[in-house]
């Protein structure tokens, strides 16, 4: 028999479950702000990792009241059968899953207990990766609640003959003050990092993967260093394919004007050391630098794809290009340069507009909101079976 409905006068219950609990995962940042910004007397966050989580992490979750739990990821019945314990020692109401293998553990974990289990997805192309995977997800899903981090996401993930609830809810991004190691550097620091103040600087902040599309950014900006004598490339992050990109780099003739700085708790800091942000990849699910560029109150240039043009409206709050296409990208950029005023403008109602769009709080609330829908829904199907 499913559990009686939750009370009205108690707080939800929901678990978070991903694979990582990590600092630089975008989805662990994502649930760090329902932690952080939900009403404690409307939900109650725990959060369930399968790989073993960072201890700085578990200190922040623990600090805002969210307890942690290590599942272990062995295998996914292995890890089904440790949340299956927790939701019941905890009472939980609600499972939230952030990944296809923690919606797995969880669709395991609630099997004939009446639970819910929502689908938070992130990623552009979380189910078209394998016929397997789609063919799974739209089976097991069809009645299920999805949550997408953008319009995008919904288009390009919702199962065939869905007939659940689901909602688009926007990630929120917190403002650079709200932090003071977020607060952009001044221009004079850009000694520190071999960049002459005087020099115009174009950044980009992405994992070095191949559907990021570095190779984009870098040819066209060989193209216009060969114009622009004092225009120079930070490029911030790490992963698979950086050695591959460095090695392109080393090709150019503008070589010696492209740096390459890693992956740094300071990135946002390092916004402030930016004239113009170019964000090339042609697969965001949401674009949550491209936010933070245009909240640092720099003018953005991206790709016209996927979710970034429910970020920016083109020719009001930034510039989009054809993705992929060198010339159109190099056009852009020229066009921030040669009109700074124009730039200006763009970063001025880039910045008002993010403001608007995604602070923390309300995001959190949009959350709160969806969960207690699908929990109330469920509860009163169960009460209609019973009676």
């Amino acid at each position: 028999m499913p559990d009686s409905p939750t009370s009205d006068r108690q707080p939800l219950r929901a678990v978070f479950v991903d694979v990582p609990l990590i600092y630089n995962s975008g989805i662990t940042q994502v649930l760090s702000k329902v932690a952080r910004y939900r009403h404690r007397d409307e939900l109650n966050v725990f959060i369930a990792s399968l790989d073993v989580p960072q201890k700085s992490m578990v200190e922040f979750f623990e600090s805002v009241d969210a307890k942690v739990n290590h599942l272990g990821n062995s295998s996914i019945l292995q890890s089904a059968l440790q949340l299956r314990k927790m939701i019941r020692s905890e009472s939980l109401d609600v499972v939230v899953a952030n990944s296809f293998r923690s919606y797995l553990v969880g669709k395991v974990a609630t099997l004939l207990s009446g639970k819910p289990v929502v689908y938070w997805i992130h990623t552009v192309n979380q189910l078209k990766t394998s016929s397997l995977k789609k063919t799974i997800f739209s089976n097991l899903a069809r009645h299920d609640s999805l949550i997408y981090v953008s319009e995008a996401v919904g288009v390009n993930n919702r199962p065939e003959g869905y007939r659940g609830q689901d909602a688009v809810i926007y990630n929120s991004v917190e403002t650079p003050e709200s932090n003071p190691d977020w607060q952009p550097y001044r221009k004079e620091k850009r000694a520190e990092f071999g960049l002459p103040e005087d020099a115009t600087v174009l950044g980009y902040m992405a994992t070095f993967v191949y559907y990021k599309d570095h190779p984009t950014l870098l040819r066209a900006f060989d193209a216009l260093s060969k114009k622009y004598p004092k225009l120079y490339l930070v490029l911030l992050g790490s992963g698979a394919d950086r050695d591959a990109m460095l090695s392109l780099a080393n090709q150019l003739d503008s070589r010696d004007r492209i740096l390459f700085l890693g992956t740094r708790k300071d990135a946002r800091a390092i916004l402030g050391l930016i004239d113009i942000y170019v964000h090339v990849s042609p697969e965001e699910a949401f674009g949550l630098a491209v936010v933070e560029a245009m909240l640092a109150h720099r003018p953005v240039v991206a790709a016209r794809a996927f979710a970034l043009p429910e970020l920016i409206r083109d020719g009001e709050t930034g510039l989009l290009f054809e993705p992929r296409n060198v010339e159109d990208l190099e056009r852009k950029v020229t066009q921030l340069i040669e009109d700074p005023a124009y730039a200006a403008q763009l970063a001025q109602a880039g910045e008002q507009s993010c403001r608007r769009r995604f602070p923390p709080e309300p995001f959190a609330q949009q959350v709160t909101g969806f969960l207690q829908g699908v929990v109330t829904k469920r509860s009163s199907r169960a009460l209609v079976r019973e009676l």
